[in-house]
């Protein structure tokens, strides 16, 4: 298997969805996003990213060539209408936009919408924090996350993530925000997928799955129907889900 620094995985994926009919500027933002994941051990939003993103870009699902347009719909509010193109080039121009003003208005709002997948969470409030901001960010998303004893999906996994930075250390040395990312299901679809590409079982005794179905592992075809029902997840016991 071939190994690649950041630069260069990041030059390749470029290339990728460059040939999968997304513009290069956007292509660029988008798989410095995914190698950016990658690279922080997030394999669930990465690399495994790139086939059904540039897929996606191929159907039309998402519009490779949209530009995100901006509009400040109040003093401290911030509109980003993706158009239907990639997520991460709308939110790179709002935060951009908020951390110009939020010296004047002391908040910003900013609503991203008509988007595709947002990614991790944590790396866009993550971008706020390093800029001395407080941030906090959240999503809609289907269903997806069973009721615990459920086998159907019914809540949302609701992620939600929050930053903040912190103060320098006592030698003087600078220190990484403080980043929170985390939403209410057991565990990341995209992991239950690499999962079953790596040809192992999925662990159930954290309640990975719904106790009124078997575990989806790659020998069974409870499988197939995992993905084709946008992956059914147990809501852990205790929490809210919602």
């Amino acid at each position: 298997m071939p190994t690649y620094t950041p630069a260069a995985l990041t030059d390749l994926i470029t290339r990728v969805f460059e040939n999968s009919r997304v513009a290069p500027a956007t292509a660029r933002v988008v798989a410095e996003a995914l190698v950016r994941a990658e690279a922080d051990g997030i394999s669930s939003h990465g690399v495994a990213r790139v086939p059904p993103y540039a897929e996606q870009a191929m159907n039309g699902k998402v519009d490779g060539y949209a530009e995100p347009a901006l509009s400040r719909t109040a003093t401290a509010v911030l509109d980003v209408d993706s158009r239907i193109g990639f997520a991460f080039p709308a939110i790179r121009l709002g935060l951009d936009a908020a951390a110009d003003i939020v010296g004047d208005t002391g908040i910003v709002a900013i609503a991203i919408r008509r988007s595709h997948h947002f990614g991790v969470a944590g790396h866009h409030v993550e971008d706020a924090a390093r800029r001395g901001l407080m941030a906090i960010a959240f999503s809609n998303t289907p269903a997806a996350i069973a009721p615990w004893g459920g086998a159907r999906a019914l809540f949302g996994t609701n992620p939600i993530a929050f930053a903040c930075p912190r103060a320098d250390g006592p030698d003087g040395a600078k220190r990484a925000p403080l980043v929170i990312d985390l939403s209410v299901s057991t565990v990341a679809r995209g992991k239950v997928v690499l999962a079953a590409k790596a040809g192992s079982r999925s662990p159930t005794t954290g309640r990975w799955t719904p106790t009124a179905t078997r575990p989806p592992t790659p020998r069974s075809p409870w499988k197939a129907r995992w993905r084709r029902s946008a992956g059914v997840r147990q809501a852990p016991r205790g929490r809210r889900s919602g």
